[in-house]
């Protein structure tokens, strides 16, 4: 099996910082980006929100804070989803047995 070749960096802007960056693959630089402009997208919001002082570190931290409710509130509903599947499928696979046809 051949190495991985190594993707060019990607550059990405957060707030008012530029990060240089290696993706895996398209879509993870995809992802990269649209996580760098989601967030910059929220800083921004979180910033205009504010009067007088802005204390960066508090608004980099709500941001993150929301980020991870989202994603926890995602898997929780994900697993919900794969438990109905599961359930209907058993059910479907019930009704269709051999065992169960007269």
């Amino acid at each position: 099996m051949e190495p991985q070749k190594l993707r060019p960096p990607i550059k990405i802007t957060i707030g008012n910082k530029s990060y240089e960056l290696r993706s895996n693959s398209e879509h993870e630089e995809e992802l990269i980006r649209k996580a760098a402009k989601l967030v910059t997208e929220q800083i921004e919001h979180r910033m205009k929100k504010k009067k007088g002082e802005v204390n960066i570190e508090e608004i980099l931290s709500m941001v993150c804070l929301d980020a991870m409710v989202a994603r926890l509130k995602g898997d929780h509903d994900l697993k919900i989803i794969k438990n109905e599947v599961f359930k209907k499928l058993d059910t479907i696979q019930n009704h269709f047995s051999p065992s169960s046809q007269n």
